[in-house]
């Protein structure tokens, strides 16, 4: 049986991704033995990715962890490695292996930093046209070519119900970064939105970032008010991939639970700010829907780490609470109530 060795450390959203890349990989040849190295934390989920045969976890941060996976690793003998990460880690780890990778990504860094430089200064010429996803530079490894129409197989997707009689919106309000979060209180009026003028359950999710500001919020008390909101939180990731493939859409701001919700198949109502779809993290499911303002400063950061230079997040703020409910709108088949004011 070939064996194949994918390297991806990273972030959640690189890592669900890039089991979309695996997922990929499984249609084509079946019978190929895949294996993962990502980092411990990712390790439980990435299990769950179809086409994932077996995960070799990163044991820890520094050299000697990097050492101890590269003799792990030695082991087995791979037809084939792919540095789906190509950062100076995943470098240092196949030269431990003492195996040259028979691909390793294009990370179009250079022209994405062009791209910000272009929305700080109109001086500056455009790049060439930035329009590959990071799926599609995953693909690129494998010499395959990118389909938009008809993307590989959500690695997750085993999780959803064989049945969905409820529709259930997922909300997801947090971000690695402040700056990429609609404001709270948005998500507190479309609570109320959802929850008076169209009667749907609700879920929310919370990470570990959102630890700091959620208790005691508005967002909290808004949770607490309506009957039918569960606030999933503190769980492992399969459990919350688990909850958001019970979901018919999710509202999310541009993080990882984006990325982990489309690995269920469950399609998302995305709201960009800071970022673009240049960068390579835009929805994958064609039913997804992003909405975003088109102002000259976006983008304005590569991960949305900066603070607002304007002071305001007009990129965010702008979008308003009755859009984003009537993007929802279509998912669970519902129509809001006639009387019920915006």
């Amino acid at each position: 049986m070939p064996r194949t060795l994918i390297i991806r450390f990273g972030a959640l959203g690189d890592l669900c991704i890039c089991g979309w890349f695996v997922s990929g990989l499984a249609g084509a040849a079946p019978d190929t033995h895949t294996t993962l190295v990502t980092k411990k934390r990712f390790a439980a989920l990435a299990e769950t990715f179809h086409g994932v045969d077996e995960v070799k976890p990163l044991p820890g941060r520094d050299l000697p962890a990097l050492l101890k996976l590269a003799r792990t690793l030695n082991k087995d003998d791979y037809d084939t490695v792919f540095d789906a990460h190509g950062v100076l880690r995943s470098h240092l780890l196949t030269l431990l292996m003492r195996r040259r990778p028979d691909a390793r990504i294009r990370k179009d860094t250079g022209q994405r930093l062009r791209l910000l430089r272009k929305s700080q200064h109109a001086s500056v010429p455009l790049p060439t046209v930035l329009n590959r996803s990071l799926l599609d530079r995953y693909l690129e490894l494998a010499g395959a070519p990118a389909d938009r129409a008809t993307p590989p197989h959500p690695p997750l997707a085993h999780l959803r119900p064989a049945e969905q009689t409820t529709p259930r919106v997922g909300l997801a309000p947090g971000a690695r970064w402040s700056s990429k979060r609609w404001p709270d209180s948005k998500f507190v009026n479309l609570i109320d939105l959802l929850r008076e003028c169209i009667a749907v359950p609700v879920t929310l999710f919370l990470g570990p970032d959102e630890a700091h500001w959620y208790a005691g919020s508005r967002l909290a008390e808004a949770a607490s008010r309506h009957p039918d909101v569960d606030v999933v939180r503190d769980r492992a990731l399969v459990d919350v991939a688990g909850a958001l493939a019970r979901c018919s859409v999710t509202v999310t701001n541009d993080s990882g639970l984006l990325h982990l919700a489309e690995a269920t198949g469950t399609p998302v109502v995305a709201l960009f700010g800071p970022t673009v779809r240049a960068f390579g993290y835009y929805p994958l499911l064609p039913q997804s829907r992003v909405l975003e303002l088109t102002l000259d400063c976006r983008p304005c950061s590569r991960t949305g780490s900066r603070t607002c230079h304007r002071g305001d997040l007009a990129c965010l703020e702008g979008i308003d609470v009755v859009a984003v409910r009537d993007a929802v709108l279509p998912f669970i088949d519902g129509d809001p109530d006639p009387g019920c004011s915006p």
